[in-house]
């Protein structure tokens, strides 16, 4: 057997790939092994250029640097690679290499002999991508492990738990520093520090109720050649999201049972009131009466001393203020229910205004009247609507003190008679206008008020089927808005 034949021999019943190359990267001989591996026969690959042939075009030319400097290397070296097979799959080889030389000693090419070890690489990548996936994993159950925590301490304002969530969230991430949380929940809204926006963003919707309240999002800093996002991370933002919903929808709950629980109380105490109330005002009515009238008819005694006269008047004065206050708690307690007729709302509005005229002179307030004319009649009690009207108006001018405008409005829309009175008063600070209809609440003296005048209006408007809003501004005045039901409004008056 010649040399040839031997080479050849050795090449065949070898049981990994051989390869040689010439000092240019070209293929001399190869087996049958790396025939079976790449998918080519020798006949195509003898002559041709390895490197150009088999090595990914991002790696070709550090892969041919790498190999044919070994030939420079008298021993045997190994090193790893990777080639592709004519379908372009990917090949893992560690190789072991070593330089041949001709009979003068002159290196003229090389000897590559290869063992195919794809399945354990990719075995190993995939134990790799598994325990990447599980380390994740655990940053995602952490996270959200600890958002439920947060979700325990519902005692803090919604505000604070909400931020403390997006404050969490960036570290289930992949890439914690370059992952960047914005949450936005009617019209507010929280971001993570540093928070930036990227072209690679995910968002999820945050469903409260059925409703859709709101919208997280994570925006990243794509590292090369890599995704934005593992899909894990998607799953990830939808959970946060139902876990924020969960938050808003309890926080809200919670809230709106607080509420209730007040109002109960509130109504339960001013049932009581309303009941003490009516029981005094029995009591002290009867009594009241008979000093009324007694008074009255001693006024009618002939030759009266002035002095005697004097007191008489203001026994008669004092009653009828005490019987006034009566009156009102009759209302608060509600023993005195509306009886209901037609009435036109502006003919209601202006007797009520005469009786006020002139202390409204005297105090130097100038009403204005601004009537609309198409307003249709209402179902209410007149003398009940004239109480609000009086209450109202009485409450501006002693409100704006040494004088101002008052302006009485009324306007019919849709099927809602309005009457509004604005007045250029001082107004109320934020934490008076929360008190206004509470009963027996009042910023004035104690001898200049009950505190049940807009507690009575409040009560008489809602027996009406109406409701009553405030506004005011410090400096700047108060407008008092009450809505009366009617169905036939906006019709030519009778």
């Amino acid at each position: 057997m010649n040399l040839q034949n031997y080479y050849e021999t050795v090449m065949q019943l070898s049981h990994g790939i051989v390869v040689t190359l010439n000092l240019d990267g070209r293929v001399v001989h190869g087996n049958s092994e790396l025939e079976m591996l790449t998918g080519y026969s020798m006949q195509e690959l003898a002559g041709a250029d390895w490197f150009e042939t088999f090595i990914p075009e991002d790696e070709r030319e550090a892969a041919r640097t790498a190999v044919l400097e070994r030939a420079h290397d008298h021993g045997v070296s190994a090193m790893a690679g990777v080639i592709t097979d004519r379908d372009g799959d990917l090949v893992y080889i560690n190789w072991n290499l070593k330089p041949l030389a001709d009979s003068d000693g002159e290196i003229i090419s090389i000897l590559c002999v290869g063992q195919d070890v794809t399945d354990h690489m990719l075995r190993e990548n995939g134990l790799l991508r598994e325990r990447f996936a599980l380390m994740e994993r655990n940053k995602e159950l952490s996270c959200l492990f600890k958002i439920s925590q947060i979700m325990t301490d519902m005692g803090q304002d919604l505000e604070v738990l909400l931020q403390q969530v997006v404050d969490l969230l960036p570290t289930a991430f992949q890439h914690p520093s370059r992952s960047h949380i914005q949450l936005e929940i009617d019209r507010s809204v929280w971001t993570s520090e540093g928070y930036r926006e990227t072209d690679f963003r995910l968002s999820e919707p945050v469903i409260v109720h059925k409703e859709k309240r709101g919208v997280i999002s994570v925006c990243a800093q794509r590292p090369s050649k890599r995704p934005a996002f593992i899909e894990d991370e998607r799953d990830l933002l939808r959970t946060a999201a139902q876990q924020v919903s969960v938050m808003v929808a309890k926080k809200e709950t919670r809230q709106a049972k607080q509420e209730l629980e007040s109002q109960l109380r509130q109504a339960d105490r001013l049932a009581k009131i309303g009941q003490f109330s009516a029981g005094v005002a029995h009591e002290i009515n009867e009594p009241l009466a008979n000093i009324l009238g007694f008074a009255e008819l001693a006024l009618q005694t002939n030759d009266l001393p002035e002095q005697v006269m004097s007191d008489l008047h203001s026994i008669v004065e004092s009653s009828l203020h005490a019987r006034e206050i009566i009156r009102k708690l009759m209302f608060f307690g509600r023993q005195l229910p509306p009886q209901l007729i037609s009435v036109n709302l502006n003919e209601v509005l202006e007797q009520a205004l005469a009786i006020t005229e002139s202390g409204a002179k005297r105090s130097g307030v100038e009403i204005i009247r601004n009537y609309d004319a198409s307003m249709s009649k209402i179902s209410a009690d007149p003398q009940h609507i004239k109480q609000v009207v009086v209450n109202l108006v009485a409450n501006a001018i002693q409100a704006m003190g040494k004088g101002g405008t008052l302006r009485v409005s009324t306007i019919c829309h849709k099927s809602d008679a309005y009457l509004i009175v604005e007045d250029t008063g001082p107004g109320m600070e934020e934490e008076v206008l929360k008190q206004i209809f509470a009963p027996f609440y009042t910023t004035k003296d104690v001898d200049k008020g009950t505190g049940l005048g807009l507690s009575v209006v409040h009560g008489i408007v809602k027996a009406h089927g109406g409701f009553i809003q405030v506004e005011s501004t410090p400096g700047v005045g108060t407008r008092v808005e009450v809505v009366f039901p009617c169905p036939n409004c906006c019709t030519e008056v009778e």
